[in-house]
């Protein structure tokens, strides 16, 4: 399944608009299902955005799920580097807490 981004938002910018994508991605991670989020039309995305669409969904599942189920297309090197970074930032958080 292909989900483009801007079918269901306007920008990615907002925790709002996070929380949409997000309310779109969760029943797929549920199933185990694979999509596709293409992130075509769109020029950047903001930290905001990121932590509430992708990030949030650490809460509910494992990263190893996430990241063999969810796979981004055309992208941008901002919106790659900012998801990357996050999701580094925060896996290495949460396994670090683990480990206390």
């Amino acid at each position: 399944m292909v989900i483009k981004i801007s079918n269901h938002v306007e920008r990615c910018y907002s925790n709002e608009e996070g929380k949409i994508i997000q309310d779109i991605i969760k029943p797929y991670l549920k199933n185990d299902e694979p999509l596709t989020l293409s992130f075509e039309g769109v020029s950047g995305v903001t930290s905001s955005f990121v932590n509430t669409a992708f990030i949030e969904l650490l809460d509910e599942f494992n990263f190893d799920l996430i990241k063999k189920n969810i796979k981004f297309v055309h992208t941008t090197r901002q919106i790659n580097k900012m998801i990357k970074d996050r999701y580094e930032f925060e896996v290495k958080k949460r396994n670090d807490l683990v480990l206390v």
